[in-house]
């Protein structure tokens, strides 16, 4: 995984009232994106980045313009639940790519707490459609996972 300078960064979030470095690291590119206190400034898409986001929108049907990158450097590594839900985020699709250590991908209905468990493996697109109205998701950490895990989630910013 690529160093902080390169596009990469280990985030400082606010959770609960308190500071923590987030759990992986993360790159962006779009337009300037604020999450969880973190902030990204603009980032053209173009390259390999821009090849790829093309491609997946052909795959899913959308139109996306920002791409945020979870780098997972083993098991340890994580994202807490949450919801894509920020107000500049069209909901109608979120599509995410995997790359690497198959991971668990955990979904858990707001209205009725259950959840549902997708198992992500190298080279697998999950395309949620308006999922992030009663929904959240997470990437709980995993002991027995030692290999690196990229996911990259296609959005767009209006």
């Amino acid at each position: 995984m690529a160093k902080s300078g390169e596009g990469w960064r280990q985030n400082d979030i606010r959770v609960f009232g308190t500071w923590h470095k987030e759990p992986r690291w993360t790159a962006w590119w779009g337009p300037a994106y604020t999450y969880a206190s973190v902030q990204w400034p603009a980032r053209e898409l173009e390259g390999s980045v821009a090849a790829l986001t093309k491609q997946v929108a052909e795959m899913a049907g959308a139109q996306y313009n920002a791409v945020l990158v979870n780098g997972y450097r083993n098991g340890q590594d994580a994202m807490g639940w949450h919801r894509d839900n920020e107000p500049e985020i069209d909901p109608s699709s979120i599509a995410s790519l995997s790359l690497g250590a198959t991971r668990t991908f955990k979904i858990r209905d707001r209205r009725t707490n259950e959840v549902t468990n997708i198992e992500l493996g190298h080279g697998d697109l999950l395309v949620m459609e308006h999922l992030q109205d009663v929904h959240e998701h997470s990437v709980p950490r995993r002991a027995k996972v030692e290999e690196p895990r990229m996911n990259f989630t296609f959005r767009r910013l209006v």
